[in-house]
């Protein structure tokens, strides 16, 4: 990923002040201060804060501690009370969407660093044997993007969590490191170094209660004492930062304690998806909103208030230092804001191409901002504030077998989320449907003309066509950066036997009769189609050569019924062949195709729907069907309506249906180039035929 500069901080450094600092526990050891003795001359030692002024930052993870004894101990450390509220996190990603990872320490600790879950910063229980342990940005590369003056200090006790920042060491991103080894005491002392030589951002790692949690179990008097101590030590970092913040007006700290991960009841680190492993813990000085609170709110479970991948993008919008728009990379958001938007995830279609993102939105109940989605920066779509899903139907395509990576944000008025995906794109329009096709109306600059010039494609009413062009890109099926401009599809009111009693249009193929023609052994008629949603118990035509008052008649339809059922349908000798319950999707383009192989008595349906998916089905014709598959014998089609242009009047249908891309082969299509037409989202015309 490529970082994006930012805006620099200014002014933090305000210079360096000596101060005199009594700390009763240094007198003690020295052996002075003595009740007894008056004539103690004892000096306390001096504390020289560096670079005073500014924001600052620290964050400690602690290992091995959980919610229950946390909040137990806390009792009898008001220092860390005065923090705020004890705020329980998500640990693990969303069971049962790709956010899922296990809930142990270095997956966990991973996503507290990157504010992403393991899908996309890679790391699981293992590091890897070579290369970065990580995939995607961590703290330190985004505050020393924001300002690379900024001094950075690390304090890690586990060394396989210095192994994952390893590549911030070696670019020098780390300006202090302080390797402890599983020592909690040399922790704090370094901690306290970078505290008062006024480090603008603090990672600190405390590791000694895992172990204990481990051999002991949290109730066991060895946990319940090393407790203690790492909580005092924290009191003392907390204090520490308050002296200085005393000296400086203009000095402000973040202070985020945190534990990415919960434990058993045992005090283990099973990874398991049960609730007490999944929570972890945030006590922090920062205001979280009240809707990340929710205090009251009973349909809000212990994890449905924030996550760990949370963290890490409200602390650097803290320190002036969160990605520009365009560029957020994190599957959380800010805390701070009223609005939370929390658990996007997507699923990725391989038989449509099609990418569904769902999100959960949080806010109060007068926010009514629109949701923007973004795909790689660029706005895909406005929805209502009430929305909770969206897909993509115009995945870009890209080589054939190799993965895309696709960045997706969810905005809206203050929340931000994002989540990368990788998908297999969808093919390029095989240049194979160009064989056999006997005529093609690409709609090109809002005209029925047939490219082969074979056939006509007119209106039945032509007083009152009811008809309109469609040649805005995003209201077409096609992808915009593959769809030549003079695409259009043209869309029929069949209410338009009102004023005349005709609707639909009408296909004339005299000169180019696939059904009809003896030696025409097979044929395949095939368009992209969307309706309004107007379907009804009586029916209506999608394209019939025949009168489909009844579907006994002689010839071939694809009618449309309630729920916008489409049927297959061919007639004749008093009986049909018949393929049912295609399901079609209101007001999504889908691509229809219908073949009959006349030689073989085979009828074949096919419906691509973005939402159904692949529909598809295969049935034997009867010779009667076979026979009577040209209708009324005159080469005429009609489109939206009937042979007779009376359809839709004889059953009050008034729904708008739309076309694009018509062509009819003298051939069948196999079911892979029908596919590949939709997942194409090309024209035909792209090909140049």
């Amino acid at each position: 990923m490529t970082l994006v500069p930012l805006r620099k901080k200014k002014g933090w450094r305000a210079g360096t002040v000596t101060v005199t600092v009594l700390l009763t526990a240094l007198l003690s050891a020295c052996g002075g201060g003595s009740d007894d003795d008056d004539s103690s001359t004892t000096t306390p030692p001096e504390q020289s804060f560096g670079a005073l002024g500014g924001k600052k930052t620290l964050v400690v993870h602690v290992d091995g501690l959980v919610m229950e004894p946390l909040q137990a101990a806390l009792s009898m450390h008001p220092t860390l009370q005065e923090l705020g509220e004890l705020l329980p996190l998500r640990s693990g990603g969303y069971a049962g969407t790709s956010s899922e990872q296990q809930t142990k320490a270095l997956p966990s600790w991973a996503s507290l660093v990157t504010g992403t879950w393991a899908v996309e910063h890679g790391l699981s229980t293992v590091l890897p044997s070579t290369g970065p342990a990580l995939k995607t940005p961590t703290v330190f590369d985004w505050v020393k993007q924001a300002d690379p003056e900024a001094q950075t200090a690390l304090v890690v006790s586990t060394p396989d969590y210095l192994t994952t920042l390893q590549t911030n060491v070696d670019d020098g991103d780390i300006t202090a490191l302080s390797e402890c080894a599983n020592d909690d005491g040399c922790v704090t002392t370094h901690s306290r170094e970078a505290v008062v030589n006024g480090d603008d951002f603090i990672l600190a790692q405390y590791s000694g209660l895992l172990k204990l949690s481990d051999q002991h179990g949290l109730g066991s008097a060895q946990y319940k004492q090393q407790l203690q101590t790492v909580l005092s030590d924290l009191d003392g970092l907390v204090a520490l930062i308050g002296e200085r913040e005393a000296l400086a007006a203009d000095e402000s700290w973040q202070i985020v304690l945190v534990g990415s991960y919960g434990m058993d009841e045992f005090g283990s680190v099973s990874g398991a998806q049960f609730e007490r492993n999944k929570t972890g813990w945030m006590l922090s000085n920062i205001p979280v909103s009240d809707t990340v609170i929710a205090a009251g709110d009973v349909s809000r479970g212990v994890l449905d208030h924030a996550a760990i991948v949370d963290v890490l993008p409200t602390v650097l919008a803290g320190m002036d230092a969160a990605p520009s728009a365009g560029n957020y990379a994190f599957n959380g958001n800010d805390l701070r804001n009223p609005v939370q938007l929390t658990k996007l995830v997507y699923d990725y279609n391989l038989s449509t191409y099609n990418l569904v993102l769902e999100w959960t939105l949080y806010s109060d109940a007068q926010f009514a901002a629109p949701v923007e989605i973004y795909r790689e920066g660029q706005l895909l779509a406005s929805v209502d504030a009430t929305t909770r899903r969206y897909v993509d139907y115009m995945i870009p395509s890209g080589p054939e077998g190799e993965l895309l990576p696709l960045r997706y944000e969810i905005r809206t008025q203050g929340g931000t989320a994002a989540v990368q995906t990788v998908v297999l794109p969808p093919p390029m329009l095989n240049a194979s449907v160009l064989n056999g096709m006997v005529l093609y109306y690409p709609f090109l600059n809002g005209k029925a003309d047939d490219v082969k010039q074979v056939s006509t494609f007119t209106p039945w009413n032509t007083a009152n066509p009811g008809a309109t062009w469609v040649t805005n890109a995003s209201d077409l099926p096609y992808k915009p950066s593959t769809t030549p401009s003079a695409n259009s599809a043209l869309m029929m009111d069949l209410g338009a036997y009102k004023q005349g009693g005709l609707a639909g249009y009408k296909l004339n193929m005299a000169n180019a009769d696939v059904t009809t023609d003896p030696s025409v052994e097979a044929f395949t008629i095939g368009f992209w189609f969307k309706t309004n949603g107007v379907c009804i118990g009586g029916g209506s035509s999608v394209l019939a050569n025949k009168d489909y008052d009844s579907g006994n008649n002689p010839g071939l339809a694809i009618g449309m019924f309630a729920n916008c059922e489409l049927r297959f349908n061919t007639g004749g000798g008093g009986n049909r062949d018949e393929l049912q319950n295609f399901s079609l999707t209101p007001n999504e383009w889908a691509y229809v195709a219908v073949a009959v192989d006349k030689k073989n008595k085979q009828l074949y349906a096919y419906l691509m729907d973005p939402v159904a998916g692949q529909q598809n089905s295969q049935k034997d014709m009867a010779d009667a069907r076979v026979k009577a598959i040209g209708g009324t014998g005159a080469g005429l089609m009609g489109f939206g309506d009937d042979v007779t242009g009376k359809y839709s009047k004889n059953y009050s249908f008034t729904g708008v249906k739309s076309y694009s891309d018509l062509a009819v082969w003298n051939r069948l299509l196999t079911l892979d180039e029908v596919k590949n037409i939709y997942a194409s989202r090309q024209p035909i015309s792209a090909l140049h035929p």
